[in-house]
């Protein structure tokens, strides 16, 4: 997957149907010469046009990558609101699942993993663990458990409230309102719940239909990689490790970027999405196992 042997890509956009109806644009840059494709989750509040430019870089390693659009964020036709609700389950059962197949259909000879950015790496984890026989592989970058314990000083004292105040909040506004607290965007609430959950015990719960994610997350046995960037305050070494660490199976990769690895000499939760290249050279050689 040389860069060198792919021109940069188009930037193309597929509208994809979920089962439920609801509906949202998949991003996609497929070089020529690609053999596999990514799906991406982006991160919690994150519309998918913010991963264009790593998008792109990743298309000129010759790798394909089709970038999901969360239910609520850009392109999406819904809004969260006390009567417009979801949570991690619609996610996984519905929207990613849309997302891939619409992927497999546009170009049915790529092989596809999944990964994602922060959340979206805790909810590919979790698609994967459930779904091993739909994609060959999963990465996250700057991604991590937001449980409690994996964090310390005054970060770990605002896990220990947040998921409180997410309770009152969605409770008195039907949604979250992140935009007007610092934190996220317009929620929904029982997304914000499934994700208090985890910061208070450190698990990920049962799906709907009664399958053990954290037995799932055990067992799944195809390869993972870890990006972690080494200024994340968000996804510390700790919090990336307790993730990575429920995949007690899989042959696992870590790999750290440091400032000295961005040209912006940043290494931060966010700052790589206008520095993309360093990521996307460390994902496409992880990715050449698959050729």
């Amino acid at each position: 997957m040389p860069a060198q042997e792919n021109a940069r890509p188009e930037l193309k956009s597929l509208r994809v149907h979920s089962a439920d109806g609801a509906a949202a644009d998949l991003l996609m840059a497929v070089p020529s010469t690609a053999r596999i494709g990514v799906l991406w989750l982006p991160a919690l509040g994150v519309g998918a046009r913010h991963y264009e430019a790593f998008a792109t870089a990743l298309a000129e390693q010759g790798v394909a990558i089709a970038v999901h659009e969360w239910r609520g964020a850009g392109s999406s036709d819904r809004r969260a609101s006390r009567a417009c609700d979801w949570g991690y389950d619609e996610l996984l059962s519905e929207d990613i699942p849309a997302s891939l197949a619409a992927a497999g259909e546009a170009h049915p000879d790529l092989r596809w993993i999944i990964a994602g950015h922060s959340l979206g790496g805790q909810l590919a984890a979790l698609f994967a663990a459930l779904n091993p026989q739909s994609i060959a592989g999963f990465a996250f970058v700057a991604s991590g458990s937001p449980y409690w314990r994996a964090f310390h000083g005054r970060m770990r004292r605002i896990l220990r409230i947040v998921p409180l105040m997410m309770a009152l909040v969605t409770a008195i506004c039907g949604y979250y309102p992140g935009k007007r607290l610092g934190f996220a965007g317009r929620e929904a609430r029982t997304l914000m719940r499934d994700w208090a959950r985890t910061a208070r015990t450190g698990r990920y719960q049962d799906t709907a239909d009664g399958r053990d994610s954290e037995q799932a997350l055990a067992g799944y046995a195809q390869p993972v990689l870890g990006i972690r960037l080494s200024e994340d305050t968000f996804c510390p070494e700790a919090s990336f490790e307790w993730l990575l660490g429920k995949f007690q199976s899989a042959p696992l990769a870590r790999e750290l970027l440091a400032p000295g690895d961005f040209s912006s000499g940043l290494a931060k939760h966010f700052s790589w999405l206008k520095d993309p290249q360093p990521v996307a050279e460390r994902m496409a050689e992880w990715l050449r196992r698959f050729d």
